[in-house]
């Protein structure tokens, strides 16, 4: 009976990126061989990949025919080039991630207060002549908060689903609990039924 050949897996390898495949114009990015050339990646770390890219790609470039100093500080050039890129890339996420954090922070003030969802307009109107007189510089930042009634409604309906589904998850632990229930009339006449849980986990 023949033995089961068993396939070998790059990914327990555990390949790693070796310096000299600078040469190749390659830098290690996220586990990756990232080209500083063309940008394009190598998934598997082995120089035969990394040598066949430089040889079909880019063999007949200028790069090929630069001195060893020159290379060297191509090398350094195109590294800084990538790493700018890459910090203004994430500078730029930051700034989308304020906001959107921004828009949710007033839409969740706006369903506090029970203000309408059209209030978010006014808001912004308010914040921008504050700026314009403050500090002008910083408009283009405040401009990108979208405070439109559409997305103060989908804001507030993401933070209900989140709270439902928080509440959900923390009951679903409860060794024990009670509720109280009760029911008021808002100025529609519109039956209103409050259920307040209150319960209990094992200590940890």
């Amino acid at each position: 009976m023949s033995a089961i050949v068993k396939k070998r897996k790059v990914d327990l390898e555990c390949r790693a990126f070796n310096p000299e495949w600078e040469k190749y114009f390659f830098t290690e990015r996220l586990g990756q061989a990232q080209r500083l050339i063309c940008l394009k990646t190598v998934a598997v770390l082995k120089e035969y990949n990394i040598r066949r890219h430089w040889e079909t790609q880019h063999k007949a470039s200028s790069f090929a025919s630069m001195s060893a100093a020159e290379r060297k500080e191509a090398i350094v050039k195109l590294s800084g080039n990538l790493q700018k890129s890459t910090s203004l890339f994430r500078k730029q996420t930051a700034e989308a991630d304020k906001v959107t954090c921004a828009s949710y922070e007033v839409s969740r003030h706006l369903a506090r207060r029970m203000k309408p969802f059209t209030d978010g307009d006014f808001i912004k109107e308010c914040i921008m002549v504050v700026i314009d007189s403050l500090c002008p510089e910083k408009r283009s930042a405040f401009e990108s908060v979208s405070l439109s009634p559409r997305t103060v409604c989908r804001r507030i309906e993401e933070m209900s689903d989140s709270v439902n589904d928080s509440l959900k998850t923390c009951c679903s632990n409860f060794d024990a609990f009670s509720l109280a229930l009760d029911e008021s009339t808002d100025m529609k006449d519109t039956a209103q039924l409050a259920i307040f849980i209150r319960g209990v986990t094992a200590a940890l």
